[in-house]
């Protein structure tokens, strides 16, 4: 380590001196250095060093050295007030809450910009000059002065200027400070700083013995040798420590986790932790309260739902189960929803399974709660008063032991809600909405970190980095594109202003200098500095960063000693599962129940092991709620109203002679479908749409079925023998529950198996030893009762400007449809006996290999099989290179 950091700062501290950090994370690594030396003593108890972040040792001193009464802005405050002033103005992209907040945080920034770099410009004589959003910046910088001053309120901002005049006027003799990890000092701190009297940059007079620079293949294989470097510098040196950097630590936090996770899967002492935390919101104690207070007078979307209901910090673990009891139940009867309200969950109508009890009363005794005082409007203070005992009541965090982390976390989001309870400074007032707002977004802005735990690795950026110790350094993403980073300029300041006063990114020679300050810093902070990049990633060829070549030389390639080893530990081990386990009709006398019906056997034909798992292990995909009117749901509603024109007298009709007599078919359409649609909507749509919705979809199914029945009127003369025919078939021993949409007798008295379809559906999907469908096969070869000749199975496809029927007829163009042509599908491949037993074969092969327990891999098509089969996580086809490959692994994740 630098020879400053490791002995003339502790002496420092020693002596009674007072160091100012750049950052609270800065100013909590000297403090624990300084600890760790004292321990190193044999010490047990010594003095509290005087450690300060720069925010706090100017707060502190200007408590000390004035008698301003002034109120002290917190952020949140002090957001709200520029909120205000812009609100007030007008600004187009101020119409919305989310554009609003966005603008007042960038003017709380150009306002902090100016006081730290150009405090003259604060003088309103010296922005006369501002033209376009810069002069509109002016204004509001005027109106939240005049606001501070009538309020008697201080921006934090403007902190180092009030305590400049206040150090002017007390003269004395102060200690001298010493400043830890500025890379940069800010043109106001340093004239404060040279009021206040002595003061030294701390700066390490170390050089690194080693430092070297690599290139990767890519980004993975850079990350791979950091982890295994830091692997190896552990177990040469147990009690070193490591740092590494990297300039986007929250984007890829997701990929260090896995890689340094799988390295601590190997040594039990390799452990670290991240410099910048996380959001607040994210956390799951946080999230699960905000979802609790969302769901009281709003609505959670299904999967923020299946999380809340599986937390244990928003119901006891008997509890969570009764709730994803009652979800799966919900899910099975098609009753999911995109949104769900907390009233419409209590809703006994959808009594899938039982609310327990517990749960029920504490949320309805909540939502009362609520409710008494929702519509009022309330002081911040009231309301941050008001959550916690919501909360309470509801049993938030859960009855559970809590983690440190989870204290820690806790902790943190109780000051963030004092935090919101500050917002009535002004005497503002708000509405329970409006403050839930205020805490959700001072929740997700707010980093949470838990308390260090002294771990031996620690991950920041380069800026972070500043004040931290390490034995070694490793410098991920050096590359000419990332290093120096580049940023945009302010859009509210004027650029020859940042340009003059040399803000953040107003010029590239700045960016320059900073990263160079900053890699100089790297390079005399620790023994060993490795600087790495990826040779191409995103496509995109890197190079070496200039600045690192200078300090570091020419990259080279990585050591073979930090590259992944070839004897890679196999995480599962392939076993050839050949056994059969049959199906058992009955246990104990209890019949073991099968779920599919004829969709069971074209499993069986499809995949197998899909048969197996829906129809024997009950295993089912969930599919997606939408908001309005799912395909099935539309095609279900067309069969029903279908069902209700052929059902016969008194309403509908069983005939073509009938069909034909009918002088208004619109009219008549439009009568069944409105006698459909009330009763099978589902729930979700009548309470969720508006009725012109359910009006559009009775306007289209009218034209539909209008035409549809326009084309049949053209058939040649029929009956409709039944419509929805249930009917129980045992197919070799295996009992199947079918549902026929429709079944005709012809003109030559034989009967025609119809199959309402709305999408794109061909017969060739009953073809091969493997059929895609046996629905219209398997009621065709075992559902026609004896004596009953069968003349054709077809699809009805009913689709807008294609009406038709395709499939199999023993003679089309005399018993269908006399207009068709020889060229025609029907006409040239017509019913025959020989496809008729081929079928019965293949139906019944079908079901012995189910009831014999057959359940191998084997789709039929990979990706036409799998794309939305759902049960990749229990068959793990993606694991069978023998069966898939990586082009296929990324059509099916596509």
């Amino acid at each position: 380590m630098g020879s400053f950091a490791a002995v003339d700062l502790d002496a420092h501290l020693c002596a009674g001196g007072t160091v100012v950090a750049a950052s609270d994370r800065a100013a909590r690594a000297v403090r624990a250095a300084f600890n760790r030396a004292r321990r190193a003593e044999g010490r047990e108890a010594w003095s509290t060093p005087r450690i300060y972040d720069w925010q706090t040792f100017v707060r502190l001193a200007w408590e000390e050295l004035t008698e301003d009464s002034r109120l002290l802005l917190n952020p949140l405050q002090e957001l709200s007030l520029w909120e205000s002033i812009i609100a007030g103005r007008e600004h187009p992209a101020a119409t919305l809450a989310g554009p609003r907040r966005s603008l007042s945080t960038m003017a709380m920034l150009g306002h902090a910009l100016l006081c730290s770099h150009a405090p003259e410009f604060l003088d309103s004589k010296s922005r006369r000059g501002w033209t376009q959003d810069s002069e509109a910046f002016g204004d509001w910088l005027s109106s939240f002065d005049e606001a501070c001053r009538q309020q008697g309120a201080l921006s934090s901002s403007r902190l180092p200027l009030e305590l400049l005049r206040d150090v002017q006027l007390h003269n004395g003799d102060r200690p001298k400070l010493l400043l830890v990890g500025f890379d940069r000092v800010l043109p106001t701190h340093k004239t404060l700083l040279d009021v206040w009297g002595k003061w030294e940059l701390a700066d390490s007079r170390g050089k690194a013995s080693t430092v070297q620079s690599f290139f990767a293949a890519d980004q993975a294989e850079e990350l791979s040798a950091c982890a295994e470097w830091c692997s190896q510098q552990l177990k040469a040196a147990p009690e070193g420590r490591m740092l590494i950097i990297t300039q986007d630590v929250q984007k890829r936090r997701g990929e260090f986790e896995r890689a340094l996770l799988h390295q601590r899967e190997i040594d039990s002492a390799f452990r670290f932790e991240f410099t910048l935390g996380v959001p607040l919101a994210q956390t799951a104690p946080v999230r699960c309260a905000h979802m609790l207070l969302r769901w009281l007078d709003g609505e959670l979307a299904e999967h923020e739902l299946d999380w809340l209901i599986a937390s244990p910090h928003a119901a006891n673990a008997s509890e969570s189960a009764a709730l994803q009891a009652r979800m799966r139940g919900l899910r099975e009867r098609g009753l999911q929803r995109t949104h769900w309200k907390l009233t419409t969950f209590l809703d006994l109508r959808l009594a899938s399974a039982p609310l327990p009890d517990l749960w029920a009363q504490r949320i309805k005794a909540t939502l009362a709660q609520l409710q008494r005082v929702s519509q009022r409007e309330m002081s911040p203070i009231e309301w941050a008063d008001t959550v916690p005992q919501l909360l309470e009541t509801m049993n938030w965090p859960g009855a559970h032991t809590l983690t440190s982390t989870e204290f820690q976390v806790i902790r943190r989001w109780r000051q963030v809600l004092d935090s919101c309870g500050s917002l009535g400074f002004n005497g503002r007032r708000m509405k329970w909405q409006e403050f839930l707002a205020e805490l959700l977004h001072a929740a997700g802005e707010t980093l949470f970190a838990p308390e260090s735990e002294e771990a031996p690795i620690l991950i920041a950026g380069p800026a972070e980095s500043a004040g931290l110790t390490a034995d070694a350094i490793w410098f991920l993403g050096a590359h000419e594109d990332a290093w120096p980073a580049r940023g945009e300029m302010h859009p509210l300041i004027p650029v020859d202003v940042q340009r003059r006063a040399q803000m953040p990114h107003s010029t590239p020679q700045l960016d320059w200098d900073l990263a160079q300050s900053i890699t100089q810093r790297l390079v005399a902070s620790a023994h060993e500095v490795n600087f790495s990049f990826a040779r191409q990633a995103e496509g995109v060829d890197l190079r070496a960063s200039k600045i690192v070549t200078a300090f570091a030389g020419l990259a080279c390639g990585l050591p073979s000693r930090l590259l992944a080893r070839d004897e890679t530990r196999e995480m599962a081990v392939p076993v050839e599962d050949v056994a059969a386990v049959p199906h058992r009709r009955a246990s104990a006398g209890v019949e073991i129940p099968l779920r599919g019906g004829a969709a069971l056997l074209t499993a069986q034909s499809v995949c197998a092991f899909k048969a197996f798992a829906t129809g024997r292990l009950r295993a089912a995909t969930w599919e997606a709620a939408e908001r309005g009117l799912t395909a099935a749901e539309r095609g279900k509603l067309l069969h029903d109203a279908l069902h209700s024109v052929w059902a016969g007298p008194p309403d509908g009709i069983r005939s073509s002679r009938e069909l034909q007599s009918i002088a208004d078919l619109p009219g008549f359409v439009r009568k069944h479908v409105q006698a459909a649609i009330p009763g099978k909507v589902p729930l979700r749509i009548r309470d969720d749409m508006p009725p012109q919705y359910l009006a559009l979809e009775a306007a289209r199914l009218t034209r539909l079925i209008s035409e549809w029945l326009a084309y049949e009127q053209t058939r040649v003369e029929f009956e409709v023998v039944g419509t929805e025919i249930e009917k129980t078939l045992n197919i070799a021993g295996l009992a199947l529950d079918l549902r026929l949409d429709r079944l005709d007798r012809l003109n030559d008295r034989s009967q025609l198996v119809i199959d309402y379809k709305t999408g794109d559906v061909s017969p060739k999907s009953w073809e091969s030893d493997r059929p895609e469908d046996v629905q219209l096969p398997l009621y065709a070869g075992f559902g026609i009762d004896q004596g009953e000749g069968l003349g054709g199975l077809v699809f009805a496809k009913v689709r807008p400007g294609n009406m038709c029927f395709e499939g199999k007829v023993g003679d089309a163009s005399a018993a269908l449809d006399r207009s068709l042509k020889g060229t025609s599908a029907l006409v040239k491949y017509p019913l025959e006996l020989d496809q008729l037993l081929e079928w019965r074969e293949t139906i019944e092969r079908l079901a012995h290999d189910f009831l014999s327990g057959r359940a191998d891999v084997n789709p039929l098509d990979l990706l036409k099989s799998c794309e939305r089969c759902g049960l990749q996580t229990l068959c793990r086809i993606n694991e069978r290179p023998d069966l898939i490959d990586d082009e296929d692994v990324e059509a099916l994740d596509d």
